[in-house]
């Protein structure tokens, strides 16, 4: 006898990966708050870019950072490390990096990204009053603009490039009394590493030289003797840049003196082979330079580095 045998038909399970009820998402940087807009992901370091810090309890993110930034009366927020929130007036600093840098989620919304490590979300208040472009940057810590290097910028932007400047001797340092001026260091010029300036307590800082008043017509100038005879004319500060790109509550400050940051002037100096000087107030009829020939500059404030 024949047995039929009943074929098993096999069918094999196949799991189909489709579309879960709820979509997931990378978390970003959340670009607009109301009035408060991204302004970027800038690198932080010491001194800080922002001043003030402040706890977010509830958990830090951009609509509570901004609000509590905007309470206390401030028109820029920051959020780094995921829960730090930074409010100032005016960022003086910091290089502008990729948006990838700061890439912490916010422990208060895991889908905002609030900094990271060095890096600082930067939100600023459309709606807020920008700092005055007459006042003094005096509410940060008094060594912000301890180490810095100074740049001679066009007032009219676009009218020539941004020089470097530099303290140049202008007598031999082995002279038991010796002064520098504020000047760029052309071609051939053996003093490229003499850039290194600074403000504290309102003191303009030139390594161990001591900054002398301006006069009006003549070169920034300072002098240098032993042992120090004081620590010089303080009338000098950081105030926020009229000029900056990115303003009015970002940019590199300007260099004020008595209350004034646009008495700069930039002249070739024609008993220095047409060296240009940083000039107090240019006047006519100088031996030094033909008032003419001098271009109006601010002189710009940026980190050492």
């Amino acid at each position: 006898m024949i047995r039929l045998l009943t074929p098993i038909l096999l069918i094999s399970s196949y799991v189909f990966a489709g579309p879960t009820l709820e979509t997931r998402q990378s978390p970003s940087i959340k670009q607009a708050v109301g009035t408060w807009q991204f302004k970027g992901c800038y690198k932080d370091f010491g001194p800080r870019i922002l001043t003030f810090r402040y706890d977010v309890p509830a958990g830090n993110n951009a609509e509570r950072c901004t609000a509590l930034c905007a309470s206390h009366g401030y028109g820029l927020a920051g959020l780094e490390y995921g829960t730090e929130c930074w409010c100032d007036n005016y960022l003086p600093y910091g290089d502008l990096m990729p948006n990838t840098d700061c890439s912490f989620a916010c422990p208060g919304d895991a889908s905002e990204l609030c900094g990271a490590g060095n890096r600082m979300v930067i939100y600023q208040n459309s709606a807020a009053t920008p700092p005055s472009t007459s006042a003094c940057i005096n509410w940060r810590d008094g060594f912000t603009f301890g180490n810095t290097v100074l740049y001679a910028v066009p007032k009219t932007p676009g009218a020539g490039p941004t020089t470097k400047l530099y303290a140049i001797p202008t007598n031999p340092f082995v002279d038991p009394i010796y002064y520098s001026i504020i000047s760029t260091c052309p071609a051939g010029c053996p003093y490229t590493d003499y850039y290194n300036f600074g403000i504290v307590d309102g003191v303009l800082t030139s390594y161990n030289n001591r900054v002398l008043p301006p006069n009006v017509g003549d070169s920034q100038a300072f002098i240098f003797t032993w042992p120090q005879p004081g620590p010089g004319y303080n009338q000098y500060c950081a105030k926020p840049n009229p000029i900056s790109p990115d303003g009015p509550f970002i940019g590199n400050p300007l260099l004020s003196v008595n209350g004034n940051t646009n008495a700069w002037g930039l002249c070739p100096n024609s008993t220095a082979n047409g060296r240009l000087d940083i000039v107090y107030s240019p006047v006519a009829n100088h031996n030094h330079y033909s008032k003419s020939q001098c271009q109006d500059v601010y002189i710009q404030i940026n980190p050492y580095a």
